[in-house]
């Protein structure tokens, strides 16, 4: 796994085997290729950050904050030992919280224009994930929510305050694409 595009392109990222399932490089590539321009200065929410691929990606690319959460110890080692092999300093923090914690106690300066969440493909609670997203007040209006799961999986009930816009595939996975209202 490496990082795609933007200042830490070509850097390689470690992976583990066990309980992570990071965002392949094709899937990163078309998520980034979708939203463009819009990453430069932006602030993330990466929910289920795992080895930190997505966030390294969009500080890579001109993200101005990346929130990092993930509740597996071991992950968040991992995505510290990217941030590391990236040499990436600042620009970002790093959470140990359940998400629906987060999205309740999160206190931040300033509102998220994107929110990465890739939970564990049997999670059971997207729909709950996806309406409590929508109803935190740190994420902005218009701001995008993306969410990645199986790709055979039907698709959570959208909450009234996100519209989908988009849906792409690769591989087992899928992204869907939301617009907070």
């Amino acid at each position: 796994m490496r990082v795609i595009g933007g200042r830490y392109r070509g850097r390689r990222l470690a992976t583990v085997r066990a309980n992570v399932r990071p965002t392949g490089d094709r899937l990163r590539e078309s998520l980034f290729d979708i939203l463009g321009a819009g990453v430069e200065g932006s602030s993330w929410l990466d929910g289920f950050a795992g080895s930190g691929a997505v966030g390294i990606e969009a500080l890579s690319r001109g993200a101005a904050h990346v929130t990092f959460n993930d509740r597996n110890a071991a992950a968040l080692r991992l995505l510290r030992k990217n941030l590391g092999l990236c040499a990436i300093e600042e620009g970002f923090e790093v959470h140990r919280k359940d998400i629906f914690v987060l999205l309740r106690q999160l206190r931040h300066p300033k509102r998220f224009d994107f929110v990465f969440l890739d939970p564990p493909y049997d999670f059971g609670r997207h729909v709950k994930l996806l309406d409590r997203t929508a109803k935190c007040p740190l994420i902005q209006e218009g701001a995008m929510v993306i969410l990645e799961s199986r790709r055979k999986s039907p698709l959570p009930e959208t909450p009234a305050s996100l519209q989908p816009v988009r849906e792409i595939h690769a591989g087992n996975s899928r992204l869907s694409f939301y617009r907070r209202d």
